[in-house]
């Protein structure tokens, strides 16, 4: 059968596959041991870790979604007791890398993504990911990336022109967050953008094939005039 959305939706059928079971072949991503003392040349990087409050367009965009939202609360009497972090990744020699998001438990917000274009020697975006993750929280606690302000034009691009015109009466930048659940063609294009492509390596790198998938998406604007669109993924055990 033919892709509804053929220049995305094959490589996210094959993402999908990749991780939800051990056995598909084909699967190029390993997983990643990468941490501050395996990164390549060291001292080119400068790692940063901050603990801080969520901002409240954080804290709207987790509520419902089953995380201790009552801890996450700022606090402006008690700053240095927040649980959550601001994390950054960045490469200050030899080219452009970089990965800046907040952590907190059982999420994580990636608000600046950047990798020079292949070929290159520098760790993808999925490898950095995990290694902020897990630097503060046990991998297994997460369940939602939110990957904030998506500035890649090929996924803001394709979910402007491709994904919101597929609903009836749905226009972008819409006020509502939209979901999209597995196996909607939506849902699989999205996880074969770029976008998705780093989420989706993200989960296979840090857990291997057959443990966790993408079950949910969702994709949301805030901002003036709604200019800012962020992409929710949730993660799940895979059931055997």
């Amino acid at each position: 059968m033919a892709s509804k959305y053929p220049h995305f939706q094959p490589y996210g059928q094959k993402l999908i596959r990749w991780m939800e079971n051990v056995n598909e072949p084909g699967c190029p991503v390993q997983i990643s041991e990468l941490n501050t003392e395996t990164l390549p040349r060291p001292t080119d990087w400068r790692v940063n870790h901050s603990r801080g409050w969520l901002s409240s367009e954080q804290i709207a965009s987790i509520v419902g979604l089953g995380l201790p939202i009552g801890d996450l609360i700022p606090n402006d009497l008690y700053p240095t007791e927040s649980p959550c972090l601001q994390h950054s990744i960045i490469k200050t020699i030899g080219g452009t890398a970089a990965l800046i998001g907040t952590i907190a438990p059982g999420v994580l917000f990636i608000y600046s993504i950047k990798r020079r274009p292949l070929p290159s020697n520098d760790p993808y975006m999925s490898q950095l990911a995990k290694m902020a993750y897990e630097t503060h929280f046990p991998l297994d606690s997460l369940k939602y990336v939110i990957v904030n302000e998506i500035q890649e034009h090929a996924t803001e691009t394709f979910v402007m022109e491709r994904i919101y015109p597929s609903r009836e009466g749905l226009s972008y930048p819409s006020a509502e967050p939209q979901t999209w659940d597995y196996p909607l063609p939506e849902f699989t294009a999205i996880m074969g953008t770029p976008i998705g492509k780093v989420v989706g390596s993200f989960i296979l790198g840090a857990f291997g094939q057959g443990v966790k998938r993408i079950a949910q998406i969702v994709t949301f604007q805030d901002g003036l005039e709604l200019h800012k669109l962020h992409v929710g993924f949730h993660i799940e055990d895979v059931q055997i």
